[in-house]
């Protein structure tokens, strides 16, 4: 069985077209006494025209052809050729069936034509087994000849998105209105956190849609939607059909994701950082005393009243029994003769109370340091005890 058929005189002939392509009815093949000499444009042995039951025109090979790529092609193949060329025609392109490359490279089960002359589109019906790389190695061979394609699987087949694909089915009596393309093409979308992580420009995945054949052929063929190859981490690469504003969606969303996970790498090492450091991170509701090596803990309030000792001239005591009270910010407060001096590592976030103007703010790292200076009253002195030279008393 073939859609198309060659004449000595009128050349190629198809069934599929009122005027079969060549000027000439139908009546003038279809059981034409004398017989019309007809060949198959394939294996080149006597084909002659014929009806099925539905009124499906067609050719058929006389007997004893030989082995022919065309005659073993199931209905399913045929009646999904017969379907694209039907949509390619109701884009307003012409559609021409089972077209052979001259050197015989190639042949398209429909080749798409805009009236122009212009452009070239194959529309392949691809119903047997084959692997992804003979997929990518014939799209490369329409290629070279300038020539765009687009295969058609009647189910989802490992091959599937290797090379632009769409997947259809079809409900009911063989009409274009009754395919559905259901794989293959897609759109971005991106829907708000409900996660705890709470993600500020949400999560974005590409979903499928579904439409008619006849729709998608002709966003195809209008340019209304073009091959995209996702990112190595969505699914080995898949090319998906999909429109310029979902493509430029998806990379702003990318761009903002990096950017964000950039800041939370950022943020999670100064975290890392202030944890060497013994410093609770600003807002973490607790007490750094409590979280700090004692050891440490001793050995830095010491110093800081060392510090106190020198720098005022007088003798320091810490309050350890104030260090709740709001006014330190979260800090232990070091006096001098009675009178506060300093506060020692009161919370970044809480620096810029106007209860320590005046007062110096003692620190113990220098990443500690840079917090509390951004955040400490203008004019404040900041002090990395860490940075200090260990205090000579006199």
């Amino acid at each position: 069985m073939t859609f198309t058929a060659v004449h000595a005189q009128r050349g190629r002939l198809d069934a599929t077209r009122d005027d079969m392509g060549c000027g000439w009815a139908w009546t003038a093949v279809h059981r034409a006494r004398p017989r019309v000499p007809l060949g198959c444009p394939e294996c080149g042995h006597g084909v002659h025209a014929k009806v099925s039951p539905t009124g499906m025109r067609f050719f058929s090979h006389d007997r004893g052809s030989p082995t022919c790529a065309l005659a073993q092609e199931s209905m399913e193949h045929h009646l999904t050729k017969l379907q694209l060329a039907h949509a390619i025609r109701a884009a307003g392109w012409y559609a021409e069936l089972e077209v052979r490359a001259p050197d015989g490279s190639w042949r398209a089960d429909v080749m798409a034509s805009s009236t122009d002359g212009a452009r070239r589109m194959a529309w392949e019906a691809q119903l047997s087994p084959i692997t992804r790389d003979e997929l990518r190695e014939r799209t490369a061979r329409y290629a070279g000849a300038g020539i765009a394609v687009c295969w058609v699987a009647l189910s989802s087949r490992g091959w599937v998105g290797a090379a632009p694909t769409v997947v259809v089915s079809a409900r009911g009596p063989a009409t274009t209105e009754n395919w559905t393309v259901h794989g293959g093409v897609g759109r971005f979308t991106v829907s708000p956190c409900r996660k705890k992580c709470r993600c500020p420009h949400g999560h974005g995945r590409w979903e499928n849609v579904s439409a008619s054949l006849d729709d998608v052929v002709a966003w195809v063929l209008g340019d209304r939607i073009a091959p995209h190859r996702l990112p190595a981490e969505d699914d080995d690469h898949r090319i998906l059909w999909t429109a310029p504003r979902y493509v430029e969606r998806a990379q702003a969303h990318a761009e903002a994701d990096s950017e964000h996970r950039a800041k939370q790498a950022d943020e999670e090492q100064r975290r890392r950082r202030e944890r060497r450091e013994g410093w609770a991170a600003p807002g973490a509701g607790q007490d750094w005393r409590a979280v700090m090596p004692i050891g440490r803990r001793f050995r830095l309030e010491a110093a800081a009243a060392r510090w106190v000792e020198v720098d005022s001239g007088r003798p320091a005591r810490l309050g350890h029994e104030e260090i709740a009270q709001p006014r330190w910010a979260g800090g232990l407060p070091v006096y001098a003769a009675g009178r506060p001096y300093a506060v020692l590592r009161p919370a970044a976030h809480r620096a810029g109370r106007d209860e320590l103007a005046g007062l110096v703010v003692l620190t113990a790292g220098a990443t500690e340091h840079r917090a509390v200076a951004d955040q400490a009253p203008p004019g404040t002195r900041v002090v990395n005890l860490s940075a200090q030279p260990e205090p000579t008393t006199m």
